[in-house]
Formats: C-alpha cells, sequence, structure tokens
C-alpha cells in the first residue's frame, strides 16, 4: 500500500506540476507612445504614469479573468482620454473638461492564445465608451486616476476575455 500510494501520489503531483507553472499573461507593448492623441494628463512625466495606470489595470484584468496558461498580447495604438484640456477655462490648472463629445478611446491590437499556444482570438479595436457620463456616480474619480478609461476597458475586457468569470 505505502508503494501504492507513492505512485499515485506522485502520478497526481504530475499532473497539477503544468498547472502551477502555466500562469495567464497579459504583455503590453506601446507603440509609438509620442503619436497618442493622449498620453498623460497634464505635466511632466505624466504621460508614463498614464500608461503605467493602463498597464497594471489590464495586467490585474489578465489576471484576474484569463485561466491559467492562457496569455494576451497587446499593442496599444493610441490613447485618446475622456475630456479635453481647454487652457481658457483652467485658470492655471492643468485640468480635463468632460463633455458629451470627448468620449475616451484607445485603439489596439491583441493576440490570445491558449496553454498550448494555439490562437483563441486576434484582432484590431477601437475601444470607446460615448456613454461615460453616465458612469459618474458610480466611478472613483476623486482618488483613482483614469477612472473612465479603466471602466471602460474592464467592460470591453470582461465581453472578450473572461468567459463568464467576470
Amino acid at each position: 500500500m505505502g508503494t501504492r500510494s507513492l505512485v499515485a501520489g506522485l502520478g497526481l503531483l504530475m499532473l497539477l506540476v503544468p498547472v502551477w507553472g502555466a500562469r495567464s499573461e497579459v504583455t503590453l507593448q506601446f507603440v509609438e507612445p509620442q503619436r497618442y492623441t493622449d498620453g498623460g494628463d497634464g505635466g511632466y512625466g505624466a504621460e508614463r504614469g498614464t500608461l503605467r495606470n493602463l498597464e497594471r489595470h489590464l495586467k490585474a484584468l489578465g489576471a484576474r479573468c484569463l485561466p491559467q496558461g492562457e496569455t494576451l498580447e497587446l499593442r496599444i495604438l493610441d490613447v485618446d482620454l475622456a475630456g479635453h484640456h481647454e487652457w481658457w477655462r483652467s485658470g492655471g490648472y492643468d485640468i480635463r473638461v468632460m463633455r458629451d463629445i470627448t468620449w475616451p478611446r484607445i485603439e489596439l491590437e491583441y493576440v490570445w492564445r491558449d496553454r498550448d499556444g494555439q490562437l483563441l482570438g486576434q484582432a484590431r479595436e477601437r475601444v470607446s465608451d460615448m456613454n461615460y457620463l453616465w458612469r459618474s456616480p458610480y466611478v472613483r474619480y476623486d482618488s483613482e486616476p483614469l477612472p473612465y478609461e479603466k471602466a471602460m476597458l474592464r467592460d470591453w475586457f470582461e465581453r472578450r476575455f473572461c468567459r463568464g468569470r467576470g
């Protein structure tokens, strides 16, 4: 019985090793960010901060949503944040004014693969939220950077990749 249990235990361990080693992964590439419609929300280095925030958000969505072993390669082609800078209204402050015609948009390409490397999906999309202002009561814009963009990306990600896990 001892040898049989040992063999069974080792067999079970061999089945579990690929599961432990095969984490889901989201990789991002920001393609020519200096050409983006918006890369920052004002101030020195804000572009890098904005892109880092988007990257962290998308990686967190992947960790929560993608099954073990799946990979998602994202190429961000353009970022157009919600609102626009209106220098004549700012009073010396760098602020974004939100209007119904200044909704957030992110153009991207993705390649989605399963744990065996088989292609699950590939597309170029423009993710946008024309009704972003309707979210105002539901987003935390007081402490969370990019609330409209994150909500838009969360909805898109869940529709595309979560398959009931959301």
